[in-house]
């Protein structure tokens, strides 16, 4: 496992940079990567421990590519600017897991830096998790509300609406969310059956009347 570094060709205060490197090697191994496609590269192996992204401009440009990045890794961003907008900026930040130094990086406050992004990205990746979890149990919530009306228009209670999905899912091992949707799934595919035998039984219309 390595820190991966990249500085943007805009970056040129290379005494820092250099003063960066050092510290970051002093206690895990890091490479610099030349270019944001080597840089892609290399984060998808998925083996780095944080990437220092050094550049003179936050631009656009590095924004979207920064938010693939978290979007396709598990990998903790230190990013160092001395200019950006502000707009664009918070918008990279609202997810929690790019730490922002803005202006002068302070080379002997990197590592601890380090450690803090890594603490700062798994505290907001288990949020993330949790937001998506009940985000699928409301969703699953629904679908079962959904699957228990169209039961109920064939008769049953809503209590007997739910035992019948509850043991339906029992007897497939699948959740109640799963078997809910199958239940809608059929539903819908019972209603397009309908309206096509009404669409071939129809009568004919005389087109000379």
């Amino acid at each position: 496992m390595v820190n991966l570094v990249y500085r943007d060709p805009s970056f040129k205060n290379e005494d820092l940079f250099f003063d960066c490197m050092s510290e970051l090697s002093s206690e895990e191994p890091c490479i610099e990567m030349t270019s944001l496609s080597q840089l892609e590269r290399q984060a998808l192996k998925g083996n780095g421990l944080c990437l220092v992204f050094f550049t003179e401009a936050l631009q656009p440009l590095q924004q979207v590519f920064i938010e693939r990045l978290l979007a396709s890794t598990a990998l903790p961003i230190i990013v160092n600017a001395y200019s950006w907008d502000e707009t664009h900026l918070e918008n990279l930040l609202k997810c929690g897991r790019v730490t922002f130094v803005p202006e002068k990086m302070t080379p002997k406050r990197l590592n601890s830096l380090v450690g803090l992004a890594k603490i700062r990205f798994n505290s907001a990746s288990n949020m993330l998790e949790k937001v998506k979890l009940l985000d699928a149990q409301c969703t699953g919530l629904k679908q079962l509300s959904k699957a228990k009306s169209l039961l109920q228009t064939q008769g049953l209670s809503e209590s007997q609406a739910h035992e019948l999905i509850q043991q339906q899912a029992m007897s497939k091992s699948i959740s109640l969310a799963d078997m809910a949707q199958q239940v809608i799934i059929a539903a819908q595919q019972l209603e397009a059956k309908k309206m096509h035998q009404f669409g071939a039984n129809a009568p004919a219309v005389n087109k000379e009347a």
